[in-house]
């Protein structure tokens, strides 16, 4: 059951924030201070999500799990098992704090674990088939969600490209400042 769920989940994952985005900019208020902090917390998010890019490539954007067969253990992967839903998490909360609506950060993150728990569970799954006893190890050393302090002691022969992770986040790019454009603009048409 909650290998479908999270399979779902998976295939949705580019829509699911929509009605969040929504709700943000509808209710957004505006504040110059929470605009710069929410600005440096989704800076953050973006470039731990360029940094996870950089390593694992477009097979990030699949909309399958079955394309991804290889494990990465490089870079941040190192130090967190799912680095990019911890930028995503990041970018979320710092939409929420640019928007200043304190309730939608609260759905937002309850949502984001209900979400993206049944996909990580089913990604688990999908790689402890894949890559066996490799990723049964990497498991038991590196955290599902948070950090390492301590990079994996078993990193994988894959590399950095930036080249790679422009080109694959500029989507998140675009809808990044889209978002951030439509909550300003919106604020300021509520105040005239």
């Amino acid at each position: 059951m909650i290998k479908k769920i999270g399979a779902s989940f998976f295939m949705l994952r580019s829509y699911t924030p929509i009605p969040f985005i929504v709700l943000a900019v509808y209710f957004a208020q505006l504040s110059w201070f929470l605009l710069t902090v929410g600005v440096l917390v989704l800076l953050v998010g973006e470039l731990i999500r360029v940094w996870a890019v950089g390593y694992a490539g477009g097979r990030t954007r699949t909309r399958s799990m079955s394309d991804s067969q290889v494990l990465v253990t490089s870079g941040p992967y190192a130090y967190s098992r799912n680095p990019l839903y911890l930028g995503n998490f990041l970018i979320s909360a710092g939409i929420c704090i640019i928007a200043n609506v304190w309730w939608l950060t609260i759905m937002v993150l309850i949502a984001f674990f209900l979400q993206y728990l049944p996909i990580i569970l089913s990604e688990e799954n999908h790689l402890r088939q894949q890559c066996g006893e490799v990723y049964e190890d990497y498991l038991k050393i590196v955290p599902r969600f948070g950090l390492r302090f301590k990079a994996y002691g078993n990193p994988s022969n894959h590399r950095f490209s930036l080249s790679r992770a422009l080109w694959s986040e500029r989507r998140t790019f675009m809808a990044i400042s889209l978002v951030v454009t439509l909550i300003i603009g919106f604020s300021q048409l509520k105040i005239s």
